[in-house]
Parts: structure tokens; sequence; C-alpha cells
């Protein structure tokens, strides 16, 4: 118990653990990459939606100002969001 610590992690778990948390916004950024390819091929309206609250949450977590994404996402405009995406990456 003495050698993982406070919370029971080994060095290496905490070490696991703290690079996920660093390359957060890398996985943010693929995820939304992902989102907006299958809006694009999406013909479900009902998931289309969804896909765009999904878009929107990860914009937000990736801490776009909030009025940047109201404005990327009120139009639903995939190009747009494509463009802010290449910024982004």
């Amino acid at each position: 118990m003495d050698e993982k610590g406070s919370k029971g992690y080994t060095e290496y778990q905490k070490k696991v653990i703290r690079n996920f948390y660093e390359h957060k916004d890398v996985r943010l950024i693929q995820q939304l990459g992902e989102a907006v390819s299958n809006l694009y091929l999406e013909a479900d309206e009902k998931k289309r939606d969804s896909g765009w609250k999904k878009i929107k949450k990860m914009l937000t977590d990736l801490k776009v100002h909030p009025n940047e994404v109201e404005y990327l996402t009120k139009g639903k405009n995939l190009a747009m969001i494509s463009k802010k995406l290449a910024e982004l990456f």
C-alpha cells in the first residue's frame, strides 16, 4: 500500500493518467473530425440533430469562445466547422 501512494496508483499508472489528461485536446479534435465526417454521411434527421449537439459540446470542451460556438453551430454548416477544425489542428 505504501509503494502505491495515497490513492493506490503506481507511478506508471499516475503517468498514464497524467498523459491521458494532457492529450485531451488532441483526442477532442480527432473526435470532432469524426463527428463532422459522420454528419456529412448521415441522412436521419434525429441523428443529425444529435451529432450537432455533440459537435457543440466538443467545441465548448475545446474552449472555443461561446459566441463563436453559437455562430458555428447555428446555421448547421459543416463547411464552417471543417474550417474551424483545420484551424484547431
